[in-house]
């Protein structure tokens, strides 16, 4: 696995990356109050909750979850996560996630972010890789279809919202082994 902490390019100049900690909780909780409602409604945890991020913690330190953090000036801007699921059958796949703040979206952070943990993921020996998202977060299904990812699933009416509107769920997928043989198209 690569060396962490790393500088890397972005599109407006640099920005830090390292693998979360227990270091970064109050960090991430900051990040956290950052982001749109809406952004929040879809991740799998409320990490508004300095106890939710306790538990994704834990689980860092367990080898479930990877989560490299992006931030500029020690500022957190972004992160991402492979989190490896506790079935025995599917223990060659990992989901991934990623979320960016709003003010740093369109930087090339995320396709960055996924960049790096798809070095993780091979140096893991993970197979297969799937995110899931809403039809409207146009921008992430865009980056994750031009590294090779397709659609696998369409979860109808899968989350509900806070006004009670239910939303459908896209499950992209890519086998690791596509994508290697497509790498240089993907900076790896």
């Amino acid at each position: 696995m690569e060396t962490f902490p790393k500088q890397v390019e972005l599109r407006n100049g640099q920005a830090s990356l390292h693998l979360m900690s227990g270091q970064d909780k109050a960090d991430m909780l900051a990040f956290a109050k950052t982001l749109p409602p809406h952004d929040l409604l879809f991740l799998r945890r409320d990490i508004l909750k300095p106890r939710v991020i306790e538990t994704w913690v834990k689980k860092i330190e367990s080898g479930k979850n990877i989560s490299v953090i992006a931030s500029i000036n020690d500022e957190i801007i972004g992160y991402g996560t492979l989190s490896r699921g506790e079935i025995d059958w599917s223990r060659h796949v990992a989901e991934l996630r990623i979320m960016v703040g709003p003010n740093h979206r369109e930087t090339g952070v995320g396709r960055v972010l996924v960049r790096e943990l798809f070095r993780i993921a091979l140096d893991k020996k993970i197979e297969k890789i799937y995110a899931r998202m809403t039809l409207d977060q146009t921008g992430a299904r865009k980056l994750f279809q031009e590294l090779g990812f397709h659609p696998e699933a369409l979860l109808e009416n899968e989350v509900k919202d806070r006004e009670g509107k239910v939303h459908d769920v896209l499950s992209m997928a890519v086998d690791v082994e596509t994508f290697l043989a497509r790498r240089d198209r993907y900076g790896l």
